[in-house]
């Protein structure tokens, strides 16, 4: 048996602390396992907001929207607490975590390590609720260059059967000769 198409090295997984993106690293681990592939998992640290204030003078001002104590708590936890999975998996597996916006950052890992494969956790909030609130997940299925896997909420039925998007690729295939 031989495999045609280009061999699975690498699923970046984007992580959050969410329900979504548990339910996205077990089946990346699920898929990296039998293709003995490596998980890059990252978590995009919030980064501080600018605010423009004073009418006349347009002056800006950061507002963090997290306290210095709680982005070093989420990064504690990103390493010990979400990517537990991982780390029990006995998958080769790295951890980064980089600051700014979630779906660029995922991205530009994405690019940089030559993944195969995104896999993120989909909230499903659909409608004007993700035109309004914004979707990590939508918006890397509409703009990433990489293959795009969205797991659904793990309680729903659609669970099992996730979306894919993004540039076209090769999934491996078998051939008996």
């Amino acid at each position: 048996m031989t495999t045609i198409g280009p061999a699975v090295k690498r699923i970046v997984v984007g992580l959050d602390g969410s329900e979504h993106a548990g339910a996205a690293l077990g089946y990346a681990i699920g898929l990296a396992r039998p293709l003995k592939a490596e998980i890059v998992a990252v978590f995009a640290v919030p980064a501080a907001q600018s605010v423009t204030y004073g009418a006349f003078y347009g002056e800006r001002m950061v507002l963090p929207d997290f306290s210095l104590d709680e982005l070093r708590q989420m990064k504690r936890d990103f390493r010990t607490e979400w990517c537990r999975p991982l780390v029990d998996s006995g998958l080769e597996y790295r951890m980064i975590a980089e600051t700014g916006p979630p779906a660029a950052v995922i991205e530009a890992l994405a690019e940089r390590e030559q993944a195969y494969l995104v896999v993120v956790g989909r909230r499903g909030r659909g409608g004007l609720a993700e035109l309004l609130l914004g979707s990590v997940s939508h918006e890397l299925s509409h703009h990433c260059t990489r293959p795009v896997l969205l797991v659904s909420n793990p309680g729903s039925k659609s669970a099992e059967q996730p979306v894919t998007s993004g540039a076209p690729a090769t999934a491996p295939r078998t051939t008996t000769g």
